[in-house]
């Protein structure tokens, strides 16, 4: 998906300059006292009304009243930006407000929104269905959307304008689903043991996973990076940057698995292996071929997936869930 793919591109630009972590987790986590420490939050509703070092965030409601030194990565159904950020923005999101200041901007959601009061000091570059720029943008402002409305100033502006998104799925995408139901199928047939571990970490954590999945999505592309500028580490980076791209690839499959399992044992039903992830696995296709939404639903399909894979690494754990993945 364009959507997707402006996110992985972002989530390139961003430094590893982290040194510490705070997580906060819950129904709805708050910080209201300063936090001198980058921090990891998810939940259904998070506000932020005191300054923390960084933030890197996913949940339904997400709201940031005060001022953030470092950077901001956040994805959500609704992201309200209020304070200043001292670096950049990286948001994906349903609908999204940036009505503070930040040094660059990288957005991609269903309504994006510069308030009148945001100074961007550099480059902001948005991918939504609906644009507006009531701001300041002091270099490049490059927006893809269906609909732009310029009532701020920009150094540059770059306006691509995207037809509106189909409800249904094209052939490809269709082709390339059904691939991926095979491949899952194949991997539960024959790697039982490594496939349950996986879904086992999902299903155990899939909050505190999705968020450090998120992030380790963005440290390991850091690390494959840096490791490919020199000659020498060259070979090594193409190699891990197979095995990553895999990674990727596969993680949304565990996912599936995982969904249908709960699914089905809340439902009563005791179907065979195969039929517990064809279940999960439709699911999660129809809500990741919604315009919007689905690109939301992906990112943190992966991020879950890949954070369990992880985790999975650590050693192989008994699949606790009803069907189990034998």
């Amino acid at each position: 998906m364009k959507h997707l793919t402006v996110l992985i591109l972002g989530l390139l630009l961003i430094p590893s300059g982290a040194q510490a972590l705070t997580f906060l987790g819950g129904d709805q986590p708050v910080v209201d006292t300063p936090i001198a420490d980058d921090v990891v939050a998810s939940g259904g509703s998070v506000t932020i009304s005191a300054p923390v070092d960084s933030l890197t965030v996913a949940g339904g409601m997400v709201t940031v009243d005060a001022p953030v030194a470092g950077d901001i990565i956040a994805a959500g159904g609704t992201l309200i930006i209020n304070g200043d950020v001292g670096g950049k923005v990286l948001a994906a999101g349903g609908e999204i407000e940036l009505n503070g200041n930040a040094t660059n901007a990288l957005i991609t959601g269903g309504t994006v929104r510069i308030g009148e009061d945001a100074v961007i000091e550099r480059d902001a570059f948005i991918s939504a269905g609906q644009v507006t720029n009531a701001g300041s943008v002091l270099g490049n402002l490059t927006v893809s959307g269906e609909t732009f409305n310029n009532t701020g100033t920009a150094g540059n502006v770059t306006f691509e304008e995207e037809e509106p998104e189909s409800p249904f799925p094209g052939l490809f995408s269709v082709l390339a689903a059904i691939g991926f139901l095979i491949l899952g199928l194949l991997l539960i047939r024959v790697f039982p043991g490594p496939f349950a571990a996986v879904v086992w970490q999902v299903e155990k954590s899939p909050v505190v996973l999705t968020v450090l999945g998120f992030v380790a999505i963005i440290v390991s592309a850091i690390i494959l990076l840096i490791v490919a500028v020199t000659i020498i580490g060259l070979p090594l980076a193409l190699v891990g940057g197979l095995l990553f791209i895999v990674a990727l690839m596969l993680s949304s499959l565990f996912v599936a698995y995982a969904l249908g399992d709960v699914i089905a044992s809340r439902a009563g039903w005791r179907p065979g292996n195969a039929w517990i992830f064809v279940l999960g696995f439709v699911i999660l296709q129809v809500l990741i071929f919604i315009p919007v939404l689905g690109t939301i639903v992906q990112v943190i399909a992966v991020s879950l997936g890949y954070g369990g894979l992880l985790y999975a690494l650590r050693g192989v754990s008994p699949l606790r869930a009803s069907g189990g993945a034998a």
